[in-house]
């Protein structure tokens, strides 16, 4: 009995023992995959980056696991796999996505290890090493037909438009598969006609680097190089950079000296003449400096019975807008912030720095000798006549246009090409105000009372 006793022990540790060794530990484990595809851009055109598929390789060794995942699109997209089976030990990642194009936008790899009978958790986030570049043109100048985008050495867009009439004309440029890193030279040029000849009018540059995942703002400051005399414009140009984060470019296509901009945002050159600085071109605002509307007045009738205030155009695009009395004295006021519609007694301060002796000045009708002639511009829009022959006509820089003016009497447009004439502020609570006219068959300056029913233009005088 004995012997018996010890046996059962010794039996039950060989069972284990031969148990043991039939069934091995395992040496599988399992891998969930988290991978993120960072946007191609928010900005980006959606025709041009179009990710189609994602490729996963797995190595150990000589153990390689390969797969394909459909993708459809350019947005941030999260692919989850599970694979299992996967034997334990050190593996390598390798994930690329490609597009339309098999170009591989996005590329990483990493290292992770199977651990027998677990799920190990490998997340990847892929960063697009592609960004795609717009340049929005906003509020181009009339005198702009062309713009390029320069990349490097490399014009990469360019856009060739008809002259237009509208305010506020935009148009975008862009660029694809501009790649992380760097440093570019980015240049941007906008092009115009001088004497039917183009020329370069405003340039230019600045230098960026593209970086992974980063919102990066630059401030590009642009020269006017084109010809002297040219009639000058502004520009402002946002360019974004997007994919990869962003890179904004704001882009200022500045003139020389001040440049003014009213409540509508239309733009407007400055030139200082003796101690006083004067718009350069017509007014043609259409609210007042509180945001309320000026009454537009089209009806040659009802312009002609107007008691209030109203504005009218007359081919705005060349000279601006034709206020009429009641709009130039409201107290809303049509001037841009800083600025004012000058008094008579500034457009005698003007005439007088121009050569006009005080007693001329204080005059009526034709006064002076030749100080019209030095205030107006732009040959081609007046009619051959003394104004534009003598000497020193356009000297001053003031530009002044022959728009003509709208009647008082009958409502109609009168005298384009031929004269141009101005409000002066009305004084001691007078509702006519003084006047200003160059024609152009003579070189003198009109200065003459006119009810407020008349639509003349308005040339600003800074504070």
């Amino acid at each position: 009995m004995r012997i018996t006793r010890l046996s059962i022990p010794l039996i039950t540790a060989i069972l284990m023992l031969l148990n043991s060794c039939s069934e091995p530990a395992s040496t599988i484990g399992s891998v969930q995959l988290s991978i993120t595809l960072r946007n191609v851009g928010e900005l980006s055109k959606s025709s041009s980056i179009n990710l189609q598929s994602l490729f996963i390789e797995m190595s150990k060794g000589i153990n390689i696991i390969h797969d394909t995942i459909p993708l459809n699109g350019n947005s941030e997209v999260l692919v989850t796999q599970n694979y299992v089976d996967m034997s334990e030990g050190d593996w390598t990642l390798i994930v690329e996505s490609r597009d339309q194009l098999d170009e591989v936008i996005h590329a990483d790899s990493t290292e992770f290890t199977v651990i027998a009978d677990q799920t190990v958790d490998v997340s990847l986030s892929l960063v697009s090493k592609y960004s795609m570049l717009i340049a929005n043109f906003l509020n181009i100048a009339d005198n702009v037909s062309r713009c390029e985008l320069v990349v490097g050495d490399f014009i990469v867009a360019d856009t060739t438009f008809t002259p237009r009439d509208e305010l506020d004309f935009n148009l975008s440029l862009e660029y694809d598969y501009l790649t992380v890193g760097g440093p570019y030279t980015i240049r941007l040029n906008a092009y115009g006609e001088y004497e039917e000849v183009e020329y370069l009018f405003y340039t230019g540059d600045t230098t960026i680097t593209v970086m992974a995942g980063i919102d990066q703002s630059y401030e590009v400051d642009l020269e006017w190089v084109g010809p002297f005399g040219a009639l000058r414009g502004e520009l402002f140009i946002e360019v974004t950079i997007g994919a990869t984060g962003s890179i904004t470019l704001n882009g200022n296509f500045p003139l020389p000296g001040d440049v003014i901009r009213d409540i509508d945002g239309n733009l407007y050159r400055t030139v200082q003449i003796g101690e006083q600085v004067w718009m350069a071109e017509n007014l043609k605002v259409t609210p007042y400096r509180d945001s309320t509307s000026i009454t537009y007045v089209s009806s040659d009738n009802d312009w002609r019975y107007l008691t209030s205030e109203a504005y009218c155009l007359y081919e705005v695009g060349t000279y601006g807008a034709l206020y009429n009395g009641y709009a130039v004295a409201d107290s809303r006021n049509i001037a841009p912030l800083g600025w004012h519609v000058p008094s008579d007694a500034e457009w005698k301060v003007l005439e007088m720095y121009l050569g006009m002796s005080q007693s001329d000045a204080d005059g009526h009708g034709d006064r002076g000798t030749n100080e019209g002639s030095k205030l107006a511009g732009n040959p081609a829009l007046w009619n051959d006549g003394s104004l534009e022959n003598d000497p020193e006509f356009a000297s001053s820089g003031f530009n002044a246009l022959p728009g003509g003016y709208r009647s008082d009497g009958t409502g109609n447009y009168y005298s384009p090409h031929v004269s141009g004439r101005f409000w002066s502020t009305p004084e001691g609570g007078e509702a006519s105000a003084f006047c200003r006219e160059m024609l152009y068959d003579r070189s003198t300056i009109n200065r003459e009372s006119n009810n407020p029913k008349h639509g003349f233009a308005v040339r600003c005088v800074k504070d």
